[in-house]
């Protein structure tokens, strides 16, 4: 098991933080109370920017949950999706992550970090988007409109498992700072959607899906999937 500690922040995390800390002091000098409700919202940012302690799992064939959040969407996706081209057929699993969830994202497999590119958009939002009932036309339109990070990484078997950070109303940066190329354990840190973005998780197709709609996931623990014996692409 690999193990993260509870007692720090996560790297993308102290620069909110710490812009947090300075306002508070400033408004603190001027008013008190106002800097008493600034010091607990700092209280708050910390448990959300957190590196959460987590245990996960070895198996080289998991695919394990990116951030922390509730499953929304779990569908089956052709390799031309009308927004980004896949290497194969997909099984597409959405985690919605909320202002209450620690705000890490990390990697879903050990394996390299191949792609990472920025697509600028919106930062909209739209109805009956928290519930897994919602209408499939308004998560497409989020898809299609909204900034996005594309993050493939490809494990030692050939397998393709592709990250894609979406932006929200309130999830204005999506930040990974990692060269393409790096070399990720399964549960590494990878980078954050600042604050409560939606997380696309593209395995492939004959994936076995271990979480169902409506589940609380947590990054670097919960397993999503397993992958299938084959490569991806390879049928």
């Amino acid at each position: 098991m690999n193990r993260l500690t509870n007692a720090e922040i996560a790297d993308d995390g102290w620069p909110i933080l710490a812009l947090a800390g300075m306002v508070t002091i400033i408004v603190s000098v001027v008013a008190l109370p106002a800097g008493c409700f600034l010091l607990g919202l700092m209280i708050w940012l910390a448990h959300i920017l957190r590196v959460p302690l987590r245990q996960t799992p070895a198996d080289e064939n998991l695919v394990i949950a990116p951030a922390d959040g509730r499953v929304v969407q779990i569908d089956n996706c052709p390799a031309d999706t009308g927004v980004m081209p896949l290497p194969y057929d997909s099984l597409r699993i959405t985690i919605r992550t909320r202002p209450s969830d620690a705000q890490l994202h990390t990697s879903p497999l050990t394996g390299h970090l191949t792609n990472s590119c920025l697509f600028p958009g919106l930062f909209a939002s739209w109805p009956g988007i928290d519930r897994e009932n919602a209408c499939s036309a308004h998560w497409e339109d989020m898809r299609n409109l909204n900034e996005r990070r594309e993050l493939t990484l490809c494990n030692a078997a050939g397998d393709q498992v592709i990250l894609v950070q979406l932006a929200t109303k309130t999830a204005r940066q999506l930040v990974c700072r990692l060269a393409e190329g790096k070399y990720l354990s399964a549960g590494q840190q990878l980078g954050m959607a600042r604050l409560a973005g939606v997380t696309d998780i593209y395995l492939p197709a004959h994936s076995q899906c271990h979480v169902t709609l409506g589940q609380h996931v947590f990054a670097a623990e919960t397993i999503l999937a397993r992958l299938p014996s084959n490569p991806a692409g390879g049928g």
